[in-house]
């Protein structure tokens, strides 16, 4: 793609989204079963004010985790109110998943911490065993149970966005990428051959059994199959989602999306869902 036709997808892409003070389109193109004029905003407390990554859980609410502190937030994604499971100390926390009786805790070197929901028992780390170069603020689980985790840099690797694999049972990593998402791919679905991607967090949608992923670098929504093969991208409008980090699917089908308090408030957005008939 040359510059000229690359800066007329700039412009139309900025005016899709002009005038937005927080208003106008939350996506470019918009979400099939997402209307965003329905958006509700819930603003954070102070303590969450970092918040990297979230998870929803069975009863309604969601568990979400702090950029800095060993905590696991369990907070009420209807007005914000929350209380805390302490596990471990200031570390660089990106993500987080639950399966079972286990909270699973990422650690932006690929390491994961087990932390027990019965706060009678302590955690234990798994070191990601790899190259250290790899860098991860992404951890979800597939359809298998497996936990997967996606790369945000890759500094030796050209293939695109990277996927591992941790055995929640044998508590190992896989040895390879059990599948990347190519950067061609992703590039030509953005229409944009220089556009960057970084993935923030992951979620597979309950209905669709697809896979969101979001990025804060990119300000973007990559929907893809769960072999990593690229199905649709989305622009996602700055003025709402400043740094967007986390996000998660509520059994419905509503998406909930969380902002970093980069205006000095942290926020979660929920987009109520409502299945496209044919």
């Amino acid at each position: 793609m040359n510059r000229t036709i690359t800066g007329i997808l700039t412009i139309l892409l900025i005016a899709g989204f002009s005038g937005c003070t927080g208003q106008g389109k939350s996506f470019v193109p918009s979400i099939p079963g997402y209307d965003a004029s329905q958006k509700q905003t819930v603003v954070l407390d102070k303590e969450l004010l970092e918040i990297s990554g979230m998870f929803w859980l069975s009863n309604g609410t969601i568990a979400a985790i702090n950029d800095e502190d060993g905590k696991v937030f369990i907070v009420d994604p209807e007005d914000g109110d929350f209380h805390t499971r302490k596990f471990g100390r200031k570390r660089d926390y990106e993500d987080i998943a639950q399966l079972d009786t286990f909270y699973f805790v990422l650690e932006s070197n690929g390491n994961i911490h087990r932390v027990p929901i019965n706060v009678k028992h302590v955690e234990q780390e798994f070191e990601f065993p790899r190259d250290k170069r790899i860098e991860f603020e992404s951890i979800y689980l597939d359809a298998n149970n497996q936990l997967i985790l996606l790369s945000k840099e890759q500094r030796e690797s050209k293939k695109g966005v990277l996927a591992y694999r941790f055995d929640p049972v044998t508590l190992q990593y896989s040895d390879t990428p059990v599948f990347a998402i190519k950067w061609k791919d992703i590039r030509n679905e953005l229409k944009n051959n220089n556009a960057d991607f970084k993935p923030s967090a992951a979620a597979i949608h309950p209905h669709k059994k697809t896979l969101f992923i979001i990025a804060s670098v990119g300000k973007a929504i990559l929907e893809v199959t769960l072999d990593g093969k690229v199905l649709a991208a989305y622009h996602l409008n700055p003025d709402q989602f400043p740094q967007p980090e986390g996000i998660t699917f509520a059994g419905n089908g509503d998406m909930y999306i969380s902002n970093e308090g980069v205006d000095g408030k942290a926020t979660i957005l929920k987009f109520p869902y409502k299945p496209v008939t044919q």
